[in-house]
């Protein structure tokens, strides 16, 4: 069964809360009011150290190649970006997780941090390794 919740930064503690999605006029709660910006949905994974992955997450391989979790509508599903290739105006830098690559690689996948709590990450020649 697809476990589906989401989290985001609450707007009065600016902690992490963790729930369900709800729309109420143009206001977002997940049981307290959040940043609607900060929003991400739990992609249904963990890490090798039983972290949760969700969205606007930033994981890496064996300590190297960072990557952006995000989902993409034209694609309807989580895809993964190299944060060096964030900024290639030429490309497409946004790829589908195959269920092959998740089982080659899911015992070396980390959670290093987020986009929020992490922008610093989100720079080229950041040392991931060590991160968070």
């Amino acid at each position: 069964m697809r476990i589906i919740k989401f989290r985001g930064k609450s707007l009065n503690t600016k902690m992490w809360v963790y729930g369900d999605l709800n729309h109420r006029g143009k206001r977002t709660f997940i049981e307290y009011e959040v940043d609607c910006k900060t929003i991400g949905q739990f992609i249904g994974k963990t890490d090798k150290e039983g972290t949760e992955i969700y969205e606007h997450d930033i994981i890496s391989v064996n300590g190297k190649y960072p990557k952006l979790v995000k989902y993409i509508d034209e694609y309807a599903c989580f895809c993964l970006a190299n944060i060096s290739d964030l900024n290639k105006e030429w490309m497409n830098p946004w790829q589908q997780i195959s269920p092959d690559w998740w089982n080659d690689f899911k015992r070396e996948i980390r959670v290093i941090g987020n986009a929020f709590d992490n922008p610093e990450l989100m720079k080229e020649g950041v040392n991931h390794e060590y991160a968070i």
